[in-house]
């Protein structure tokens, strides 16, 4: 492969990944050779703890993901030209890579490959904040990490560079409980979304501009100093979750409250203290 055949750019990307998975799988290696129904039967809980897990995430992703995607119904109303500003406005769509057990959400953020890149990176946004409170509200927790950093595609839907690496670290080492953590790197990407001036006469740059000041009002500042989605914050609410938020947040809620519970007495304060944490954010 020559340096033509590598299109290199900027792009924007969560790593999403699903916890308790080293928990569900430890102690297990073949299958058993299954002498009847019944213990076959009791095998299956063991497969769907783990694999079953992953399988919900990713349904959820595809379904907000599909969600994204589909048209308002208002477009009909619009004429050619504001039809095809709409349509150039509300692409692209973030793209999906799956990952073990885990998932990564990115796109292009150079202006070649679109003229509102601002829409897949909000897509990003709404797309992690919402799978980290359903995950806790189904009790299939993630955490995860947004990061912007150069990257390439080799094949379609893999995605490989600077992004995924800076957007993993991020995840493994800072994230560290259910929470989506924001990187500086993406900050610096949205705030120079806001230093465009374009007096209202580019409509492109006014919405990605428009779009930036959303991702940026949907972010807070954990205790220990580190942006992250605030999902339960207005921003978020308003735009995303609205009448369904109360439902999401009291599930969540009683599941953190269990979990506080458990790891304080099982003294594993690191765990107690994460979820403290997220305890009193709720």
């Amino acid at each position: 492969m020559n340096d033509k055949d590598l299109k290199v750019t900027d792009y924007c990307a969560c790593f999403i990944d699903l916890l308790g998975q080293r928990d569900a799988l430890k102690g297990q290696n073949l299958m058993r050779s299954f002498t009847d129904a019944g213990s076959q039967e009791a095998f299956m809980p063991e497969v769907r703890k783990s694999v079953g897990a992953i399988a919900s995430l990713q349904k959820n992703a595809e379904f907000f993901m599909a969600e994204t995607s589909s048209q308002t119904s208002f477009r009909d109303n619009f004429g050619p030209d504001d039809q095809k500003l709409y349509d150039e406005m509300k692409s692209p769509k973030a793209k999906q890579q799956r990952w073990s057990d885990g998932l990564v959400f990115y796109h292009p953020v150079d202006s070649e490959h679109s003229k509102c890149p601002m829409n897949a990176v909000y897509d990003i946004f709404m797309l992690a904040g919402t799978l980290c409170l359903l995950g806790l509200a189904d009790r299939n927790p993630i955490r995860g990490a947004i990061e912007t950093s150069w990257g390439v595609e080799l094949h379609d839907n893999e995605l490989y560079g600077a992004v995924v690496a800076n957007s993993y670290i991020l995840e493994s080492n800072v994230a560290q409980y259910p929470r989506i953590v924001v990187g500086q790197h993406t900050l610096d990407y949205l705030n120079r979304q806001l230093q465009e001036t374009t007096n209202g006469v580019d409509k492109y740059k006014l919405y990605n501009h428009n779009l930036a000041v959303k991702c940026i009002n949907m972010t807070a500042i954990d205790r220990d100093g580190y942006p992250f989605i605030d999902y339960l914050g207005e921003e978020f609410k308003a735009s995303i979750l609205r009448d369904a938020g109360k439902y999401f947040y009291e599930q969540a809620f009683e599941y953190i409250c269990l979990q506080y519970d458990l790891h304080k007495s099982n003294k594993n304060s690191k765990l107690a203290i994460r979820y403290s944490w997220l305890k009193e954010y709720f």
